[in-house]
């Protein structure tokens, strides 16, 4: 389980833009098939987090690995961290 900020769109888009195709809707949330892995995160918006004006969308992000051997799918989360990091200061 992964905690992050963005919403479940934003996380969609990140992912499109690295995986391309390898991307598609699922109930509840979004499969990724790469390598031989296929992952199933599922979405869930939380209450959003504000500071002082600014609000920040949170979203909780349960992963399954569906298929694959453990190493492939721990290769592929790390590309799915990299592709799902805002940057920052």
């Amino acid at each position: 389980m992964r905690s992050m900020n963005a919403t479940p769109e934003e996380f969609r888009r990140a992912l499109v833009q690295a995986f391309g195709t390898a991307v598609s809707d699922s109930p509840g949330g979004l499969l990724l098939t790469a390598g031989g892995v296929q992952l199933h995160f599922a979405l869930e918006r939380e209450i959003s987090h504000r500071i002082g004006a600014l609000q920040l969308a949170m979203l909780r992000v349960e992963i399954d690995v569906q298929s694959g051997d453990e190493e492939a799918a721990e290769k592929l989360l790390a590309r799915v961290d990299r592709a799902t990091q805002r940057g920052g200061g």
